[in-house]
């Protein structure tokens, strides 16, 4: 554990920790891990030049430890995971923060989600109703993941000439996707929080499905002309599960 000094004057502890997933340094934070900076494994790094990105980030860094101090009175039901302050969406190398705030309406208990700013979400009611609250934002991710996830379907379909019929956004438990022999391909929205090489990949092994439907070797074959490092990548995912936020996985919605 390390320890660094923000532009306000607070002391910060932070921790590193490598990933094999990781393409560049970065910084998360959570109320439960507090800051970690992720570095690419194997990546040589100074302390002074991971200190002076921190400092660089000091106001980023001390408005969200604020909005996690502001929170520490209030906890969830024991039987749902905590609400999450973000939304680490890497596979499109975004970010989404989460406020929440209890309407002033006395008979008002409805959860309300809405984007009030750029990469800014604000719940309403959220922390009073933490089941109502998980399924809204698995509603919000999935409806996200259907703005940006067909456009990338047809980007790569167009790139590798694998044509489809249509595409449909779901909330698997346990699938990242599939295609039917119509060429009908469903996606699962969880497919946001991977690495960007990861969803790319499962987006080209459902494609390659429009041609071949079995896993046989002529379909690995024609996975790896498009994704060479298939074989890495899909032993890397079978933990994928695990590491989902688990808000997200709770009560999920197969539909």
């Amino acid at each position: 554990m390390h320890s660094i000094q923000l532009h306000d004057g607070r002391s910060c502890t932070y921790q590193i920790r490598e990933s094999i997933r990781a393409r560049r340094i970065r910084l998360r934070l959570s109320s439960r891990e507090g800051m970690v900076v992720i570095i690419p494994k194997g990546m040589s790094t100074r302390k002074d030049d991971l200190e002076v990105l921190i400092r660089n980030k000091s106001s980023w860094i001390s408005r969200h430890l604020n909005r996690f101090r502001s929170r520490e009175h209030s906890h969830p039901s024991p039987e749902m995971p905590k609400l999450p302050e973000f939304l680490d969406f890497q596979s499109i190398r975004e970010q989404w923060f989460i406020t929440y705030a209890t309407s002033p309406e006395e008979n008002d208990s409805l959860v309300r989600i809405r984007e009030t700013g750029p990469k800014t979400l604000h719940m309403t009611n959220g922390l009073a109703h933490p089941t109502a609250s998980v399924v809204a934002l698995q509603q919000w991710v999935r409806q996200r993941a259907g703005r940006l996830l067909p456009s990338w379907l047809n980007q790569i379909s167009d790139e590798l000439a694998l044509p489809f019929s249509k595409v449909t956004i779901r909330n698997q438990r346990s699938r990242w996707g599939s295609c039917t022999r119509g060429k009908n391909i469903s996606l699962n929205c969880k497919l946001l929080f991977l690495p960007r090489q990861w969803t790319r990949y499962v987006l080209i092994h459902e494609l390659c499905h429009t041609r071949i439907m079995n896993h046989g070797p002529e379909f690995w074959t024609l996975v790896r002309r498009y994704e060479p490092q298939a074989k890495q990548i899909r032993e890397a995912m079978r933990l994928a599960w695990q590491e989902l936020p688990a808000w997200l996985t709770t009560a999920a919605r197969n539909n």
